[in-house]
């Protein structure tokens, strides 16, 4: 069993709760397993729920892909073996931006996120600063999608903004990932009802953020940062 994060599992500077996922994942082989190889690599029951599952997959899948080569489409699940130590995770749907940093090497990421690798906690900061931001939003909100209620989903619009690499040297770097620091501070101490849904989690969130202050401060420097269009 390993944590499995969704799309809802991610709110401004804060992750929400995961759902559990078993993954046949083989270290030795580095492969995921099907339903033979789980059986010869004794678990049995993990064996018997693949064989059902790859007997469905076969009388109703729509593809030629075996099972595992659908749960592995193009690499995806395969590639986040073994888990960087510092990612950070992005929410592609919604109409306001989620990012934010993850740190357990035992979760799994869900098709309804990309992540990236950070080689340091203010790296990783720095990016969900600028990912969190309403200058952000702004700069790319003419691109997004329309429907029934405005603007929707992100997917990968936020990597058309020119988002410098991160540099440790440069002042104003530092001063966002510190700012960003400070969000997941405030973040943190935002109480959650027990059962709320995620949109409204996210709501709760950048409430206090804005109460704050703090997301004025960093929407300053990612303006500063992006410079002008």
């Amino acid at each position: 069993m390993c944590p499995l994060y969704l799309g809802e599992s991610v709110a401004p500077y804060r992750l929400l709760e995961p759902v559990l996922a078993v993954v046949p994942w083989d270290d030795g082989e580095r492969r995921l397993m099907d339903a033979a190889e789980a059986q010869r690599a004794g678990y049995r029951h993990l064996a018997g729920w693949m064989e059902a599952a790859e007997r469905l997959w076969r009388e109703y899948g729509r593809s030629g892909l075996s099972f595992v080569e659908q749960l592995d489409y193009y690499g995806k699940l395969s590639a986040q073996f073994p888990a960087p130590a510092i990612r950070v995770l992005y929410s592609k749907a919604g109409t306001l931006p989620a990012a934010a940093v993850l740190t357990d090497t035992a979760g799994v990421i869900d098709h309804k996120l990309y992540w990236a690798a950070a080689g340091s906690p203010e790296e990783a900061r720095y990016l969900i600063g600028v990912l969190n931001s309403e200058t952000a939003r702004q700069r790319v909100a003419h691109l997004q999608s329309r429907g029934q209620w405005g603007a929707r989903d992100f997917d990968k619009l936020m990597f058309e903004l020119p988002i410098p690499q991160f540099d440790a040297s440069a002042p104003l770097h530092r001063d966002l990932a510190e700012a960003a620091r400070q969000a997941e501070a405030v973040a943190a101490k935002v109480g959650l009802p027990e059962g709320v849904h995620f949109v409204r989690a996210r709501r709760l969130i950048r409430e206090a953020l804005r109460d704050d202050g703090v997301a004025q401060r960093i929407d300053a420097l990612v303006a500063r940062l992006l410079g002008s269009q």
